[in-house]
This record gives C-alpha cells, sequence and structure tokens, in this order.
C-alpha cells in the first residue's frame, strides 16, 4: 500500500532544471568545456561536488580542492541568478494539483533533493507547506544514486520504505529509489530521449487515481 510519495524537485514539481543546465553550461564554458546532452545527463541529480568532478573528468590538467570549491561557489551563484527569476508559473503542469490531490486523500509528501537549494525554491514560490516533509542537499552526505535522501525522508515520515512511492525523472535518482527499497515511477527527461514514451509532466500521470487503485 502507498501511503508517501516522495518527489524529486527539478523537473518534476518546478522547472528549476533548465536553471541547472543554463548554471552549468556556462560554467562548463568558463572552463573551456561543451557541455553535451550525454555529459550532463550523467550530473543530474547528484550533489554539486559529484557533478563537477564528472564534469572535470579528463581534463589535461589537475583542479586542486580549492579550485573545485570555487567552481562549486561559481556554480551556485550562477543558479541563484536563474532561479530568483522563478515563480508561480514555474510549477510544472499538474504538480500542485497532484499533491494536493494526494494530501486530501490523507496520503503523505515529501520531496526529496540532492540540491541544496531545494527548500528555498519551495519557500519562494509558497508550496513548501504542502509538504510534509523537504529533504534537501544540505542534510545529507551522500547524493543520489545514494538512497540517503530517500531514506531520510521515509524516516522524518515515519514511513515504512516499502509504502514510499517516488517520482523521479533522473537515472541517478532511480537508482537511489530502488536501492531505499521503494517504487518508483519516472517522468521523462528532457536531456536523454523518451524512448520509453514515458509521460513529461504530473498533468500527464494520474498519481491519485493510481494511488486509490493500490489501496483497493
Amino acid at each position: 500500500m502507498i501511503e508517501a510519495v516522495i518527489f524529486n524537485l527539478d523537473g518534476v514539481l518546478v522547472c528549476s532544471d533548465e536553471c541547472h543546465y543554463r548554471a552549468w553550461r556556462q560554467l562548463a564554458y568558463e572552463q573551456g568545456i561543451q557541455l553535451q546532452p550525454e555529459l550532463y545527463l550523467r550530473m543530474v541529480g547528484l550533489k554539486r561536488m559529484d557533478s563537477i568532478k564528472i564534469l572535470l573528468a579528463g581534463r589535461d590538467r589537475t583542479y586542486t580542492t580549492q579550485e573545485m570549491w570555487a567552481l562549486s561557489v561559481r556554480k551556485n551563484d550562477l543558479f541563484n541568478e536563474q532561479i530568483d527569476r522563478l515563480d508561480q508559473e514555474s510549477i510544472l503542469p499538474g504538480a500542485l494539483e497532484t499533491v494536493i490531490a494526494l494530501k486530501n486523500k490523507g496520503v503523505k509528501t515529501a520531496v526529496a533533493s540532492s540540491s541544496e537549494n531545494a527548500t528555498g525554491i519551495l519557500r519562494q514560490l509558497r508550496i513548501d507547506h504542502w509538504f510534509d516533509v523537504v529533504v534537501d542537499g544540505t542534510q545529507i552526505e551522500k547524493g543520489k544514486p545514494d538512497p540517503e535522501v530517500y531514506l531520510t525522508a521515509a524516516r522524518k515520515l515515519s514511513m515504512p520504505t516499502g509504502n514510499c512511492l517516488v517520482i523521479e525523472n533522473t537515472p541517478a535518482g532511480e537508482e537511489g529509489a530502488q536501492q531505499a527499497g521503494m517504487r518508483c515511477m519516472m517522468l521523462a527527461n528532457p536531456y536523454e530521449s523518451n524512448e520509453l514514451q514515458l509521460p513529461t509532466t504530473l498533468a500527464e500521470l494520474n498519481l491519485p487515481l493510481f494511488v486509490d487503485h493500490e489501496k483497493s
């Protein structure tokens, strides 16, 4: 039985994934790197320093720890410039309606994101109160695909992992959810081909009805 739904933030609830992409693309450009979609897809959903390691892998120079931290700060600054423009229209189709419908059915809701900015974005958009729990990158040591973020969310929800359903749109997120022992439903990611014809937004996924079927 599904008693809690745990959502990824970027590209599932809010179009902040585009903000991440633009920030990473600019940072890559500044380092003389062309950010190809296949490279970026490997970075999506990870903690910032893990993404930087992937971005810089194979370079003909070695970056010091201090340089990598400086790049991390630079990426966050670039990202913050983007998210300052987010507003209510940045909430993806069907996202808020789905969360409200689930809560009306007594289903607990959570956000589990490797991003350190997730809590701030939810507050900025004034939708943080719709979630029983929010776990972001500041509360975990290991990012996706490690299951820590999901296990932390389940613990804060006081919910067995087997009763949690995760909504994700990244390979790292899907792997982490599976490692956490949770079921996972996937939305399409704009940076990879949608060969499986996955739904692109929560508006295309009747999640409340699915939860009802699971209860019956």
